[in-house]
């Protein structure tokens, strides 16, 4: 039989346990609930740093990789315009050519000729003068924008020597418009692409060690929950008996 003594001891060694158990039982059912192993400061002082940084490092990178999106957004915007410019110059440059045949045309076609050609001239004109994204042109070369396209000259279908002056300025218009598809499309492809997939792989990357430094090892943090929660119970148990052997309860907790 246990002395007074030796069960005051054998009371505040089981009391030791059980405070330890609770907190560590509590400690992990926090974890799982949160998801998260380091809750506050004191859970991990250096490893809540080292996360906050991360965070600060993934948010930047989210926003850039925003960033280079808009600006493929802007330039495929910009892309499609100018297949609808080309467009209207391919329609040009056949209008051009049916308006050439001066010895064939009526007066009255010939007048026809001129005033579509004229109108397209416009519509392309004012394509290159009014086309923007988000407010920023794309085509004047100011800053900011895409490309500089030139505006396209008068054009005149009234004689045989026009026309065949016009067409050149349509070649020459349309072989501008290709220089800027080419360079749009390079653009697009070997720098906001390539940038766009390095910076979200490095994001992912630090995702991937920031969440290893905070987010819970939930088989883990629920092995340790079942097994503080036994100790708890068993210290419980053991504080309703008043006789016990000192070495057993000692045995249990080693």
């Amino acid at each position: 039989m246990l002395s007074i003594n030796s069960m005051s001891i054998v009371g505040l060694k089981i009391g030791s346990n059980i405070n330890q158990s609770s907190k560590s039982l509590f400690g992990s059912m926090e974890k799982l609930s949160s998801g998260l192993k380091i809750n506050r400061a004191s859970d991990n002082p250096a490893a809540l740093v080292i996360s906050e940084q991360l965070r600060a490092q993934i948010a930047s990178l989210g926003q850039e990789i925003e960033n280079i999106n808009a600006n493929m957004n802007k330039y495929s915007t910009a892309d499609a315009m100018v297949g609808v410019m080309r467009d209207q110059l391919v329609d040009m440059r056949a209008m051009a050519v049916g308006a050439a045949n001066t010895a064939f045309n009526s007066p009255e076609a010939q007048i026809a000729y001129q005033r579509s050609g004229e109108l397209l001239a416009d519509s392309y004109n004012r394509q290159i003068e009014n086309a923007e994204y988000n407010g920023s042109k794309l085509f004047d070369g100011s800053e900011g924008s895409v490309a500089a396209i030139d505006k396209m000259a008068s054009i005149d279908f009234s004689t045989a020597a026009t026309v065949e002056a016009s067409i050149v300025e349509i070649d020459k218009a349309m072989a501008q418009l290709d220089t800027v598809q080419i360079e749009i499309g390079a653009k697009q492809k070997n720098e906001f692409e390539s940038l766009r997939a390095s910076k979200m792989v490095t994001r992912e990357n630090l995702i991937a060690a920031e969440s290893s430094l905070r987010d819970t090892d939930f088989v883990s943090e629920l092995t340790n929950m079942i097994k503080s929660s036994m100790q708890l119970k068993m210290g419980l148990a053991l504080l309703s008996h008043s006789r016990i052997n000192a070495r057993t309860v000692l045995n249990i907790f080693a």
